[in-house]
Formats: C-alpha cells, sequence, structure tokens
C-alpha cells in the first residue's frame, strides 16, 4: 500500500532527492516549498505541490495541513527537511539574523510538527524524521548557530521519540554528512551583515574550505535519499530494522561521529577524578 510522504523544503537539494526516491518507491508524495512553482518537476514526476513556508504562524501552518489532509486523506511520514546556513562568527550575528536562523531551521520544524501529531496521533501510526547534521555533533567556528540548530533538532528529536512511543508514531534525526547539493554554493550561502577584522581569517579560511568542497561532497544524493525512503519505510536493505533516534548517513558521518564520540570520551576521563568529587559524602 502506498504511504503518503509530507517533505517540507523541496525545490532543491535532499529535499527535492528524496521526493523524487519516494515517488520511484510507489509512494504518494506532497512536497512543499515557500514558491510552489519549484516544484514543477516534481509536479511532472506526480508529487503533489503545496505552498508551505515553515516560518508562518501556527494558525496557517495548520491550516495548510489541514488543505492537504482533505487532498491526500493522511500523512504516513513527515520529513521536516526544510532550513539554510548562516556564516557568522557568535559576535557578529544580529538578534534578527540569529532569529531568522532558529525560525527556518528549528521553530518551523516545531510548528509543522504540532500540526500534523493531531493527525498522527488519531491514526496510531506515523513516522517522523527531522533533518539535523553531522554539524550538529560539535561546533565549528563561524557555523555556530547553524551547528546550534541541527544540535538543536536530535535532541528535541530524541524527546519526540521517547513521548510517541506508544502511540505508534516513530521518530529519528537525519544526520547527513556531506551530499553534493548546491548547499555549499556562495549563492546558497548568507553571511552576517556586521563584518569584525578579527574573524576575518577565520571566514577566509571557511570560505576556501567551502569553495574547494563545493562540487566535490563525497555524497551521493541519489544513493542517500534512496537510504532514506528505505530506512523510513522499513523496506529493502532496512526491512526489518529498528530506526534509531539518530540515523547517520555517509560514511564521512560515520567517521566524523566518531572521532567526536572518541574526543568527548577522551575529555570524559581525564576529569573524571574530579568532576565526580562534588557528590555529598553520604553518597555512596
Amino acid at each position: 500500500m502506498a504511504r503518503v510522504w509530507l517533505i517540507t523544503g523541496c525545490s532543491s537539494g535532499i529535499g527535492q532527492e528524496l521526493a523524487l526516491a519516494a515517488l520511484e518507491h510507489g509512494d504518494r508524495v506532497v512536497a512543499t516549498a515557500r514558491d510552489p512553482s519549484r516544484l514543477q518537476d516534481l509536479v511532472s514526476k506526480g508529487a503533489f505541490p503545496a505552498k508551505l513556508d515553515v516560518t508562518s504562524s501556527d494558525e496557517i501552518i495548520a491550516s495548510t495541513i489541514q488543505d492537504i489532509l482533505k487532498e491526500v486523506g493522511q500523512i504516513d511520514i513527515l520529513v521536516n527537511n526544510a532550513g539554510y546556513g548562516l556564516q557568522s562568527a557568535v559576535e557578529e550575528a544580529s538578534a534578527a539574523e540569529i532569529q531568522a536562523t532558529f525560525a527556518t531551521n528549528v521553530f518551523g520544524m516545531f510548528t509543522v510538527l504540532r500540526a500534523v501529531l493531531p493527525h498522527m496521533r488519531s491514526r496510531r501510526s506515523g513516522v517522523i524524521a527531522n533533518l539535523g547534521s553531522i554539524m550538529g555533533w560539535t561546533g565549528s567556528p563561524g557555523a555556530g548557530f547553524y551547528c546550534a540548530t541541527k544540535a538543536v533538532s536530535a535532541i528535541f528529536s530524541e524527546s519526540l521519540r521517547a513521548e510517541v512511543a506508544g502511540l505508534g508514531i516513530e521518530v529519528t534525526a537525519i544526520e547527513p554528512g556531506n551530499y553534493r547539493t548546491n548547499i555549499l554554493s556562495q549563492t546558497a550561502q548568507v553571511r552576517a551583515e556586521k563584518k569584525i577584522v578579527d574573524y576575518e581569517p577565520m571566514h577566509q579560511e571557511l570560505t576556501n574550505y567551502l569553495r574547494g568542497m563545493d562540487g566535490n561532497q563525497p555524497g551521493d544524493t541519489k544513493k542517500g535519499a534512496k537510504l532514506m525512503v528505505e530506512a523510513l519505510t522499513g523496506t529493502g536493505r532496512c526491512a526489518g530494522k529498528k530506526l534509531p533516534p539518530r540515523l547517520a548517513l555517509g560514511a564521512d558521518a560515520v567517521k566524523y561521529i566518531g572521532d567526536v564520540l572518541d574526543t568527548n570520551r577522551k575529555h570524559l576521563d581525564e576529569w573524571t577524578d574530579l568532576i565526580s568529587t562534588t557528590d555529598y559524602d553520604d553518597v555512596v
């Protein structure tokens, strides 16, 4: 039986490829974007287009979800994919720039979830995938706010997963490594307006890295999207597997996350003798 997907941020990148992979799998896809005219390629493949700006109010998004449900009947799989990166030193970003980043990457995800969850709860069925990133495992200079939003995605997903575990709803945070999309292109990068001279060497190093990586990312987006479809539907290579709380995607993700875990364990071990001395003396 065909499943119905609702995917945010489908105009390009992973969202677009995931929609195509789900359609190829034989499922129905509601592809959303702020500008539905950018969804024509997906529409030609059979996707149902919907205008959805995740930064809209609770009322607007709830109304949009109800309209979608009237058209497609149900939502089996929700993928919160919409997001963007802000390149900025922590000191450089304005309150408005920080709030805009969190409005899309974090609060938009929350709003869509709150609109879809009542439907899934009523059916006692559903799968939710929130797009994180390997950058949600550690802070990177010049990308602290983006890293923070992706860390939120993972930790929040773990809480939600526990809350709905008895309601027939599965939740995971998908954490891709570097995939060959347009996310690293100069036109896709958002730079904080304020520029502080002391941080320019950091920005230059980051910009050089991004330019060198752009178009050379190791991840094949089509392969990644296909694995995501299999994982979220429990089919193909993922048949019989239980979705983990955090699903890494890409060989570079495995190494990156493994290195972070090793470093964190090293730091914890180095400080254990001291940090363990702060309990009451009568605690066994």
